[in-house]
Order: C-alpha cells, then sequence, then structure tokens
C-alpha cells in the first residue's frame, strides 16, 4: 500500500552513507571525528561543525523524501482520481454557489421591475383620475359660465326693459348701467334666476333689485377702503424704513468710522461693542443696535453712500483745519513759540493726501522699478515705506501688491515658455 511505500522510503540509506543507517552513520562520524579532538576548543569547532553538517544533511534528506513522495502521489491511479473528485465537488460548490447569487439577482431585479412597473401604473391612474376630474370641473366650469352667460343675458334685457329702474329723463342711466354690470359680476346664479323668475312682480323686482346693488356696492366700497387702509400702512412702514435706515447722521457716521478702526476685526463682540460707542457718543441718536452698524458699514463698503462717506471725510478735515488753527492763535497769543514754528508744526500734522486707486500708470510704474533698484531687499524694514514715498502716488500696501502681481505674470511666463 501507500503507507508501506511511503515507509520503505524513509528506510531507504542515505546518499554518502556507508552502508548504515543514516542517524547511525552520522553519529558514528562525529564520535570518531570528536575523538580526535585535543582540547576544548576543537571539541566545541568539531560541535559546531557538526551541527551545520547535520542541518544540511537532514535538509537533503528531506528534500529527498518529499521527492519520492510527491512521485508517488502522481504516479498513484487512487490519489489522482481522489484529486480528481475533490476538484470535482469543489467546481460544483462554486457553481452552485454563482447559481444561487444569480438566482438572487434575477429575484431582485423581478421585485424592482414588478415594484417599478406598479408605481408606474398607479402614477398613471392617478393621473388619468386627476386629468378626468380637471375635464369634468371644466366641463362643469363650462357649463355653469354658459348659465350664468344665459342668465345675466335674459336680466340685462329685464332691467334694459324697465329703463334700468330709471325715470325717463333721468340723466343717470349710464351710471345705471355701469351698476348693472358690476352687480351681473357679483351675482351668483341662484340670485339671478330668482330674479329673473321676477319679471312678471315689477315691483318685487324693483325692491330685490335694489337691495342686491346696495349690499354690492357697499362690499365694494369695503373693499375700497380695506384696500386705501394696507396701502397707508405700507407707505408707513415703508416710511418707517426709510427713517431707520438713515437714520445715521453726519456726526454719527464720523463716529462710526472712528469707532471701526478703533475696534478692528478679532474684537469680541465687534458689532455690539461699535453699537454700545454710538449709543455712548452720539449727540443726536442713542438706539443703535448691531444690525443697524453692519447694515451701514456695508452700505459704506459697497460705496452706495459713496456722496455721503465723501461729505464725512470733508467735514472731519475741515474739522482738523479749524482745531489746527485754534491751537496756533491760543499758542501765538500766549507768546511760547514763533509763527512759524507753529505753521511748520501744523503743516506736518497734516493728513496726508489721499492716494491713486485707479490703474497703475506708466509713470508710476517707471517709479516703482527705480525705487525697487535703489531699495533692495538688503535695504531694512522701511524698504518700502521709502518705496512708497519715492512713488508717492501710492500708498505701501498699494506698492507691495503691484510687486507681487508683477512676480506672480513673470513666474507665468515663464512657466508657458
Amino acid at each position: 500500500s501507500f503507507r508501506l511505500l511511503v515507509a520503505a522510503v524513509v528506510a531507504t540509506p542515505c546518499r554518502g552513507s556507508s552502508g548504515l543507517h543514516a542517524v547511525s552513520g552520522k553519529q558514528w562520524y562525529q564520535r570518531r571525528v570528536r575523538d580526535k579532538a585535543e582540547c576544548k576548543e576543537e571539541r566545541r569547532y568539531i560541535d559546531k561543525a557538526n551541527k551545520q553538517e547535520r542541518a544540511k544533511r537532514k535538509k537533503e534528506e528531506m528534500t529527498r523524501i518529499r521527492e519520492l513522495v510527491n512521485n508517488c502521489y502522481a504516479c498513484d491511479p487512487r490519489i489522482k482520481r481522489f484529486n480528481e473528485e475533490r476538484k470535482k465537488r469543489k467546481q460544483e460548490a462554486k457553481q452552485a454557489k454563482q447559481e444561487a447569487y444569480r438566482q438572487e439577482q434575477e429575484a431582485v431585479r423581478l421585485r424592482k421591475e414588478e415594484e417599478e412597473r406598479i408605481k408606474k401604473e398607479q402614477e398613471e391612474l392617478r393621473q388619468k383620475e386627476a386629468k378626468e376630474k380637471a375635464e369634468a370641473e371644466k366641463k362643469e366650469r363650462q357649463k355653469q359660465n354658459k348659465l350664468l352667460k344665459a342668465e345675466r343675458k335674459k336680466l340685462r334685457e329685464n332691467v334694459k326693459g324697465q329703463n334700468y329702474f330709471c325715470a325717463a329723463d333721468s340723466s343717470n342711466i349710464v351710471q345705471a348701467m355701469e351698476n348693472l354690470e358690476l352687480l351681473l359680476l357679483g351675482l351668483s346664479l341662484d340670485d339671478m334666476k330668482s330674479l329673473n323668475g321676477l319679471t312678471a312682480d315689477i315691483p318685487a323686482l324693483t325692491s330685490k333689485y335694489n337691495s342686491l346693488l346696495d349690499a354690492q356696492l357697499k362690499e365694494q366700497e369695503d373693499k375700497k377702503r380695506e384696500n386705501l387702509v394696507k396701502a397707508k400702512q405700507s407707505q408707513e412702514e415703508h416710511k418707517e424704513q426709510t427713517q431707520n435706515s438713515d437714520k445715521f447722521t453726519t456726526p454719527d457716521i464720523a463716529l462710526l468710522v472712528k469707532a471701526v478702526k478703533i475696534f478692528p476685526p478679532g474684537t469680541v463682540n465687534r458689532w455690539n461693542t461699535i453699537a454700545d460707542y454710538l449709543n455712548q457718543h452720539s449727540t443726536v441718536t442713542r438706539n443703535y443696535d448691531n444690525q443697524d452698524v453692519i447694515k451701514k458699514v456695508k452700505k459704506l463698503q459697497s460705496g452706495e453712500d459713496a456722496d455721503l462717506k465723501n461729505k464725512v471725510n470733508a467735514q472731519a478735515y475741515e474739522n482738523f483745519e479749524k482745531s489746527q488753527k485754534q491751537r496756533i492763535d491760543e499758542v501765538q497769543a500766549g507768546g511760547g513759540i514763533s509763527n512759524r514754528d507753529t505753521v511748520n508744526s501744523a503743516l506736518k500734522s497734516e493728513p496726508e493726501a489721499p492716494k491713486n486707486k485707479g490703474p497703475w500708470t506708466p509713470e508710476e510704474q517707471k517709479l516703482l522699478e527705480e525705487a525697487l533698484k535703489k531699495y533692495p531687499a538688503a535695504a531694512g524694514p522701511e524698504r518700502w515705506d521709502n518705496i512708497a514715498a519715492h512713488v508717492a502716488t501710492r500708498s505701501k500696501k498699494m506698492c507691495m501688491k503691484r510687486y507681487k502681481d508683477l512676480v506672480e505674470q513673470i513666474k507665468a511666463k515663464k512657466a508657458k515658455q
């Protein structure tokens, strides 16, 4: 049998031995060599060499045994048949699993299709019912309009036959005709039928016609009055909103600009703090809230109140000029310093001229290039201040932004090349 064959293979002598069993041959070889050792160090070396030799021979022997066993497995028909049957069973199990998965997916697909079909049929049925309902309502409206048209025509003829219930020489017949049309628009089908049914009884017809007309005119007057009240309320609300939006006076706007500079972005509860500052220092209005402040700042930033902003700036400059003149007069009256020194100090404290905010001109570009050459990167922290002073018409921030834009343009151009 196969087991006996494997046992015989294992019991086969190792190659290179002298006819003895592999293990006993190795033991004899080790004992013979160890006996020749003359000292402890040599025996230790021999043990180490024997250990390596044993590992090597064991590896070779195991490789030989595996090769023989594999050959036996390959040549034995029973093992071949067993492997084929196992492979077949695995293939059948795999196919069964795939078939079950396919059937499950098919069932899911069929269920979704069925749900979609039912949903589509329900939607079509709903649309059909809605369409039929709309058509029925349309037919009913057409029928009612047709009846209303007929009854209105009949009532119009009856009233016309009675000269619109006016005297023969009355001059109000045009107004009576307008009232009739107004009444026809407001009456229901039952009311018109009841009026048309009183054609034989003229007094009853006149009485009922006048009562219905009075009610219609009163209802129209009430509607007009209500619309007027609503329009007036709307105008008042709009006026109030306009007043609230324009409650910032010129001094308050100056205070707002100052408060925005005092409390920069990052301040805790910035807008509430600015509103409190305005309410504390304003001499006109003291009921500002954060929403009023935010709206006004957005308007000033967007340029909607550009004229008002320019006016505030001009007034601020005038106030500054007046204060400087007053200080100069006080110093001159006291005799503290000379007129020339006072004027020079006042001129030095004057605000800086407004910078150009438009596109850069060729002259400004040329000045910027000259300043960049004159003040290199090693010029120190005052480099950009000196560059801005050299350009004169641009601020430090504008010069730095222009330089960055030029650097980006040059990099982009080099990248394209």
